[in-house]
């Protein structure tokens, strides 16, 4: 089930909310693990004992570290490790296993060595995401920055959160734990929510769904000239960001109707100045799960900074996708991000604002893009042969004459929608600075940045963007997300 489809507005929704809210506060959980668990196995019914069996697991792993921290910490360690490998080797069997056997055979292929060969193996939808969750779970525990749960109905209330399941934002449970013992309700967050959620409705529906024709056109003809090779690429990338970033805020308010408060996932990508600051602003939750449990990590063990941030930048393309497109993926960002590292080339969100380096880090970005949006090597390499000059100057016939003109307008609109975010992003961080100077300093990652209220005009413009939005779901039925793939 998602989010964008008839079952889930005019069904599931509203039939989770009425139990959700109709019974007793101390039965909420049940109810979030309960329609979680009915969520999830909409799709694959066989795959939620995969599910159930990963939570258990790292329900009990994470009480039995807890039970050793203080009288037997190496029996702590060992059972950590333990935990840890038990979830990397069920994500990697799922996720990478039909990968690696092929690179194998492919090497031993030139030797005349006949391998064994896998059956395709189908990847549970949004395990690399609750595969994360879990782990984070065990590891504070054993770094004493959160208690286990009580019960086991609470850890899985945790990991089953439908809002976030599929593909994120991704919780860390030191973050979410006081939460899910006591929140707040209140019809102020949960009218806020709503409003979160039809933004993310309208981007993704209205915006990337729109986009999506010519995103299919240009991956279904690689072989473009210049001009389409690069407007092909920015399209693309538009869609998934208008698509990712949909789902994020879908996600966000969600939460917020239930009463969690979830970390943000994009602040303007578009605008940053450096590779280092689009990881800033895209897919925040994962940068910052990679940054705290591996790059950290590796950093305390005495690796050096750039080479802990080279293997974690490295490790975040192949956490996308296994093949080697995901890997040369990681590999451009981890170059990129240790050379602005070296030379002090880095920026962050107070940096102000240069058209010039906007412009240098996002043509960075979309030299890459092609690597993640096809996830195969070849056909990259098709779209690169255009993009750097090898075939004529083009035009941008070839999308005009196969998707709409109402197909090229959502470009426009898409672009527009950015520069227009993009500006409002910029006074937000100047004034935060200002503010700074002028009184006590306040953290920026705790602050919200983003739709603190919506009023007047732009409560007008939503409701209508929502509306169109639902006719054009009623038409289609239902609309994936990009992610899911991930």
């Amino acid at each position: 089930m998602v989010f964008t489809s008839n079952v889930f507005v005019f069904l599931y929704l509203p039939l989770f909310l009425l139990c959700y809210y109709g019974l007793p506060e101390r039965w909420r959980s049940h109810v979030i693990v309960a329609g979680s668990y009915l969520f999830y196995a909409w799709w694959r019914p066989d795959f939620l004992l995969l599910f159930v069996g990963i939570t258990y697991w790292n329900y009990q792993f994470g009480k039995h570290i807890h039970a050793c921290l203080d009288h037997a910490p190496q029996k702590a360690w060992r059972l950590l490790v333990v935990g840890v490998v038990g979830n990397l080797l069920t994500l990697g069997y799922f996720k990478y296993a039909n990968f690696g056997v092929e690179v194998i055979a492919n090497a031993l292929k030139p030797l005349g060595i006949e391998t064994f060969t896998l059956e395709h193996i189908i990847l549970p939808l949004g395990i690399s995401f609750y595969v994360f969750q879990a782990l984070s779970y065990i590891v504070d525990i054993y770094r004493r920055e959160a208690e286990p749960a009580k019960n086991f109905t609470d850890f899985a209330a945790f990991v089953a959160l439908f809002p976030q399941l599929i593909a994120g934002p991704i919780l860390r449970y030191s973050l979410i734990d006081q939460q899910l013992k006591q929140r707040t309700h209140s019809w102020a967050l949960f009218s806020l929510g709503c409003c979160r959620f039809m933004l993310g409705f309208v981007k993704k529906v209205l915006i990337a769904d729109s986009i999506a024709p010519l995103s299919n056109a240009f991956l279904a003809h690689p072989e473009l000239p210049f001009v389409d090779a690069w407007f092909g690429v920015f399209a693309s990338l538009m869609q998934l960001y208008f698509d990712f970033s949909g789902y994020s805020d879908m996600a966000i308010g969600l939460g917020m109707i239930m009463g969690f408060r979830f970390a943000e996932n994009f602040n303007q990508p578009f605008m940053c100045m450096s590779l280092t600051e689009f990881w800033r602003r895209w897919h925040l939750t994962l940068a910052d799960f990679l940054k705290d449990y591996v790059y950290v990590p590796l950093a305390k063990a005495g690796v050096n900074g750039s080479t802990a941030l080279f293997l974690t930048m490295l490790l975040s393309g192949f956490w996308h996708g296994a093949s080697f497109a995901f890997i040369c993926f990681g590999l451009f960002f981890a170059i990129i991000m240790v050379i602005e590292r070296k030379f002090g080339w880095a920026t962050h969100l107070g940096t102000p604002y240069q058209l010039h380096r906007n412009l240098i880090a996002m043509t960075l970005v979309l030299c890459i893009m092609p690597m993640f949006i096809t996830g195969n090597l070849a056909h990259s390499i098709d779209i690169y042969t255009g993009m750097f000059g090898f075939r004529s100057l083009g035009s941008l016939d070839y999308y005009i004459l196969s998707t709409s003109k109402m197909t090229l307008a959502f470009v426009v609109l898409g672009f527009i929608w950015i520069v227009i975010a993009g500006m409002i992003n910029r006074r937000f961080y100047a004034q935060h600075a200002t503010q700074k100077k002028a009184a006590a300093p306040t953290q920026t990652s705790e602050l919200t940045y983003f739709m603190q209220s919506v009023r007047g005009t732009g409560a007008v413009f939503l409701w209508m963007g929502f509306g169109v939005a639902v006719t054009r779901l009623a038409a289609n039925s239902f609309s994936p997300f990009l992610y899911f793939q991930f």
